[in-house]
Parts: structure tokens; sequence; C-alpha cells
């Protein structure tokens, strides 16, 4: 640890409390859940919800896969600085990252913009942004919406406040999604870096940052950017490297994109097995700003961040070094970072700092 002043900040303690969300998730999906029986053949689910996309039957050889994201108050950030484009880019990465984690191909997106005023500046940043996300994933942006709401928007720039989601689509043609249920001990996870916060734990990283309009412009000597420079890195968008793996016939056993919660994400996979990460691959050094300025466990580090892995996949030991060559060929950067071991309460472990993470949180173990 180091110093940053007495109070140690977290999530909860910023306004964001992730065991009260959890606890109200129930009673939503209490109800939500029921609808997965509403459909049998043509539109049927084919994965529980809280997976990271779910598929729908379409016919007996071809699925619609399908994920809803937004990038939360990284908007904020960038309503300070005054840029927009990034933002564009994230909203489509949050969703085609989510979506090919059941092996499915992106093939479009929708919008959804919400905005205190219309202003065309802004709006044209968001655009350009989406249309280099989406070049980028390969997706087709097929329609959206926008809405004005000047009575309930607020941001650092008045007349900018705006926040945008999306909803991603993608098809599994003559495959059955990949769940994780094939994953067994001994296993391998294959780490890809991220490109800094990317679109989760922003609401913890700006308060230990201090980013009103005058912070976001202080010079980070660790990163060589500004705060607002280093929090609006894009999310990269991990289409390429995933698909280059499939097309490659690497028989992949699990898809992990590490965005909220972390690594302990790995415990979506539908598989009893626990995962130790052996070998982390290089921190970003914003992480460590975070961590001094805000005085953060680190514990609590690991749980909100993706601590500079973005995205990961499973595969037995005899297909590493042929998924390492089919990332590389898609200009990715990947190396093995962990094994799979048994472990029925699907724990996750960081041995470089002994945490151990298990029921959406870190601890020392």
């Amino acid at each position: 640890m180091t110093s940053g002043g007495d109070k140690s900040l977290t999530y909860s303690s910023t306004g964001v409390d992730p065991e009260a969300a959890s606890a109200g998730l129930k009673g939503l999906l209490r109800w939500v859940n029921e609808t997965l029986t509403f459909r049998e053949g043509q539109g049927e689910p084919l994965l529980p919800n809280g997976f990271f996309a779910n598929a729908v039957r379409l016919r007996s050889d071809l699925s619609l896969v399908v994920s809803t994201d937004g990038v939360g108050s990284k908007a904020m950030v960038a309503q300070a600085v005054g840029s927009y484009e990034g933002i564009g880019w994230d909203c489509v990465a949050v969703n085609v990252n989510d979506v090919i984690c059941t092996g499915a191909e992106p093939i479009t997106l929708v919008d959804y913009i919400s905005v205190e005023e219309p202003a065309p500046d802004l709006l044209e940043a968001l655009g350009h942004g989406l249309r280099d996300g989406a070049l980028r994933a390969g997706v087709a942006i097929v329609g959206g919406e926008l809405s004005q709401h000047p009575d309930s928007l607020t941001g650092p720039r008045p007349g900018y406040a705006f926040d945008i989601s999306g909803t991603a689509m993608g098809i599994l043609d003559g495959r059955e999604p990949i769940t994780g249920s094939s994953i067994t001990p001994g296993d391998i996870i294959i780490g890809m870096p991220s490109n800094g916060v990317h679109s989760n734990g922003l609401t913890l990283a700006r308060q230990a940052l201090q980013t009103d309009q005058e912070a976001v412009n202080r010079l980070l000597p660790e990163c060589g950017k500004t705060v607002g420079e280093e929090l609006l890195r894009p999310t990269h968008i991990y289409v390429p490297e995933v698909m280059a793996l499939l097309k490659a016939g690497v028989p992949v056993k699990g898809l992990a994109h590490i965005s909220g919660d972390g690594l302990l994400n790995l415990s979506r996979l539908n598989a009893p097995v626990g995962y130790v990460v052996t070998d982390m691959l290089d921190v970003p050094p914003i992480f460590s700003v975070i961590q001094r300025e805000g005085n953060v466990d680190i514990a609590e580090m690991y749980t909100v961040f993706n601590m500079g892995v973005g995205f990961c996949v499973v595969v037995s030991p005899e297909q590493v070094d042929t998924a390492l060559a089919a990332i590389r060929g898609a200009d990715g950067v990947a190396q093995p970072i962990g094994h799979v071991v048994s472990d029925p309460e699907r724990r996750v472990t960081v041995q470089q700092h002994g945490l151990m993470g298990s029921g959406g949180k870190f601890n020392r173990a």
C-alpha cells in the first residue's frame, strides 16, 4: 500500500455499492428469468441470464447472440475534457467484446444516446467514434435512438451531459455457444492486455484522481499523459483476435471479457473449476496512480479494475502454441497467465498478491 490520505477509497464509498446492486438484482431477475421459458424452438434462449451475452435459437444450425451495455461514468470524463470520439468507440467495444465470449461473430449494433442538449459537435464526435469502433469490430450500425433530457441530465460541461449505450448482435452459424462447460483442471489461461482502465471502475478512478475540469489536465508523469487522456484511452476491441482463433480451428474452451469485477469474470464460465493467475501481464501505470492517490487496497483494485488484462482465453495445454500464433497473426498480444484447478467454489486466485476471489470480491488469502 501507498499513502495518499488516511482514508482508503472503495467502490462502495464512492456511491457504487456492488453488494447492494447484487441484492437488488435478485428482485429484478426473479421476474425476468421467468421469461426464459416463454419461447420454445425459434427464439429459445440457450444460456442463462448472467453470462456475457445470450444466444437464441433461430433454427437448428443458426443462433443469434445479443448483448447490451453502456460506458458508465467514463462519459463524465469525456465531458470534463471535451473529447467524445473515444466514447463512441467504447460503446461498440463493451458490447462486441461480450458477444464474442460465446464464440459468435458480431455483425450489427444499435445505439441509444440521451443528451442534455443535442449539441452538433458532441453528436458528430460520438458518431465518428461509433464508426471507427464498428470498422474495427466489423459490424454495421443499423439504427438507434436520440433522446433529449434537459431536465434530468447534468454534467461538468453545461449543455453537454450525455449517456450512451448499445446493443450488439452476432451469429453462431453451425456451432453451439462456447460456455466454458468443457474446461477441466490443467487447462491454460491466456491473457490479452487491456488498454488501461477501459470502461469499468471509472467512478472510483474519478474520485481517486479528482477529475474536475481543472484536474483532468494534470500531467501524470508515470503515464506520460494527462489524467483525462489516460482515463479516456479507448477500450480495446478483441474481435479480430478471437475471430482469428476460431477461424484457425483452435478448440477454444472458454472466452472471458475482463470488465467489471476484473478477473472474477472468469468465474462466469460454466465449469466447476477455479482459476489460478500465476503470471500477470504488465500492469499499466495508471492503476498504481489510482491505488496511491486513492489509498485503495490491492484487493479492491483487483475487484474493481482489469489490472492490465482485458480478455482471457482458456485452452488445453497442447493448444497453447497454436492459440498464441493465431492471436499474434491478427496483430494481437497474448501470453499464458495461469491455469485451471479443481474447485467447485469457482474461486479466482492471483498468486502475486496473495488474493483469492469469490462472490464478486477479492480478499487476501
